[in-house]
């Protein structure tokens, strides 16, 4: 399973990290462009038939997976 950790604060240089399978993050400009490329990888593994999560931290700190899509094959 491969999993997608998105931050929800940027970090020091401003930008948002993802983190790939606890990975050393990689970092985009924007929050939604973090979470696009989660989701475009997902996509990937979906039609691979393989699984994945995409695990979005809220601003409450508490880590929420995300569902807001309908991957389709």
């Amino acid at each position: 399973m491969m999993t997608f950790d998105l931050f929800n604060t940027p970090t020091d240089d401003g930008t948002f990290a993802l983190s790939i399978n606890e990975s050393p993050p990689l970092r985009f400009p924007t929050r939604g462009a973090a979470l696009r490329y989660a989701v475009k990888l997902a996509m990937q593994r979906q039609q691979q038939g393989l699984e994945y999560a995409i695990n979005v931290e809220g601003g409450d700190g508490k880590w929420r997976l995300f569902n807001g899509m309908r991957l389709c094959a």
